[in-house]
């Protein structure tokens, strides 16, 4: 459906692709992956000609979308976009943002229109919602009416750039269930996202990008589960990381919980996970930071499992000389607390400061 042979775009401090190529077929969900400033957003972007390479070519049922005499509009409306901004028109009502371009572009009736939008929010999960204006609606339910207005053109592909990077946390499910439902049901897709949780339940092809191209491909158990490259292999690990530090003279356990937080819900993750980040704060960190002797810094790394909701915490604590998980820092209440969330639970002297490893 989708050929991109061999495309180079440069933006004039040297090229940000180069010699890409890659194919999408009818059905098909491919999902890009990548570090920020690989080209995830400008190859998407080329698939539509909202830029253009400046070597190569992409086809579009088998049409080049780069020959001067191809009607790109109509190319266009073969093709669906969904921004991670939303780009819904601030002036308009949710009803009237989906049926404009039908009426306009496609020359559809108002009251078809008006019948088939209607359709489409309930399919998105926003029946009801047609006269709200954009300003009074969550992140996640302007992206589903993004995402409705895409649809009311009937497009054979859909692009996804980023659709859940501007979202709070809590409503990044919302989204990803519409766009698993649509792939689910056939639509041919193709996904810019950093979710790799999601990337492996909506795809039916992974793309990794690095080097300026698409360094490797597959499908997803392939991909994730047995990368062959070197650079694949540090993305995923990295990927499935968080890295924190607290300082005694910059402590602010609220940033860090809610931090820790937002990365837990990217993966699978438990109620009794969320509470043990509490617990954390309140019975382990704050206690090591407030004790006669303080800790002066603790380092934090968060590794979450793709597969499961087995995760562990790894902490590294310096400027104390005994167990952070004894008196005087904890006593047996505040270990009781946190053993009641934690499936595992240990600490051990090290060179770098006393190690604290949580199995959560």
């Amino acid at each position: 459906m989708i050929s991109v042979r061999n495309i180079t775009k440069d933006y004039g401090d040297g090229p940000i692709l180069e010699n890409v190529s890659l194919e999408v077929e009818k059905g098909e969900s491919v999902v890009i992956i990548g570090g920020s400033g690989c080209g995830k957003s400008t190859l998407l972007r080329c698939m539509n000609r909202l830029i253009r390479p400046e070597q190569g070519d992409i086809l579009v049922d088998g049409e080049s979308i780069l020959d001067k005499g191809t009607d790109i509009n109509a190319v266009r409306r073969k093709m669906g976009m969904v921004y991670q901004s939303f780009n819904l028109f601030s002036h308009l009502n949710v009803l009237e943002n989906i049926i404009l371009a039908p009426m306009k572009v496609a020359g559809v009736p108002r009251e078809n229109a008006v019948a088939d939008a209607k359709a489409l929010l309930e399919r998105v999960g926003m029946a009801g919602r047609e006269k709200a204006m954009p300003e009074a609606l969550s992140g996640g339910q302007k992206q589903r009416v993004a995402i409705a207005r895409a649809l009311a053109m009937q497009p054979e592909v859909i692009l996804f750039d980023e659709p859940t990077s501007a979202l709070d946390p809590t409503m990044v499910d919302e989204v990803e269930s519409v766009i698993h439902s649509l792939v689910s049901e056939g639509l041919t897709s193709v996904i810019v996202t950093h979710e790799m949780r999601f990337a492996r339940k909506v795809a039916s092809k992974v793309l990794f990008m690095a080097e300026k191209g698409v360094y490797e491909q597959g499908p997803p158990e392939e991909l994730f589960d047995h990368p062959r490259r070197p650079l694949t292999q540090r993305f995923l690990y990295r990927s499935r990381m968080l890295e924190a530090e607290l300082r005694a003279d910059r402590l602010d356990l609220y940033a860090l919980a809610s931090r820790l937080r937002e990365f837990l819900r990217r993966f699978e993750s438990t109620a009794a996970q969320e509470r043990l980040i509490s617990a954390l704060c309140d019975e382990l960190l704050y206690p090591l930071f407030r004790a006669k002797q303080p800790a002066q810094a603790v380092q934090l790394r968060l590794l979450c499992s793709e597969t499961s909701s087995n995760h562990t915490l790894n902490m590294t604590v310096q400027g104390v000389e005994s167990d952070p998980l004894a008196e005087p820092y904890l006593d047996a209440l505040n270990l009781r607390i946190l053993e009641n969330y934690a499936s595992f639970l240990f600490s051990r002297k090290a060179d770098t400061g006393w190690e604290i490893c949580i199995q959560m």
